[in-house]
């Protein structure tokens, strides 16, 4: 008896930790809203901020994208670059004076638009903007 119930506590936890890992992988941090998940970085833009891009990850495998669209605060934007990350999956590229010119404080909010296995796919995250 005892050991049923060993058993299924250790498979309970298990399952806990699987869900766990799995709903983190969605939201990491944050994860924005949306079909996937999309992680902006920089967080905070500012305007005389020494950078040259803002990254945009997402948890989508490069190889299922057929296209890429992005939008700051509405406005479409230039991709400058696509490419894997150390895991297979999409991340973009933005230049970071083409998303200072589509912004103003408090915030904004960075869009992409993914075509993957023909169905087309929309996520964005809101960022800080300061003066």
């Amino acid at each position: 008896m005892k050991k049923s119930v060993l058993a299924t506590v250790v498979a309970l936890g298990v399952l806990g930790l699987v869900a766990g890992s799995a709903t983190w992988a969605r939201s990491g941090k944050d994860g924005g809203d949306g079909g996937f998940a999309i992680y902006v970085a920089p967080g905070t833009i500012v305007p005389n901020a020494p950078c040259n891009w803002v990254t945009v990850h997402t948890n989508v495998a490069l190889r299922a994208v057929d296209g890429v669209l992005a939008a700051v605060s509405g406005y479409d934007i230039d991709v400058a670059q696509v490419y894997a990350d150390s895991l297979g999956n999409l991340v973009v590229k933005l230049r970071y004076k083409d998303v200072l010119a589509r912004v103003c404080p408090p915030s904004a909010t960075v869009t992409l638009m993914l075509v993957v296995n023909g169905q087309p796919l929309t996520a964005s995250e809101t960022v800080r903007v300061k003066d």
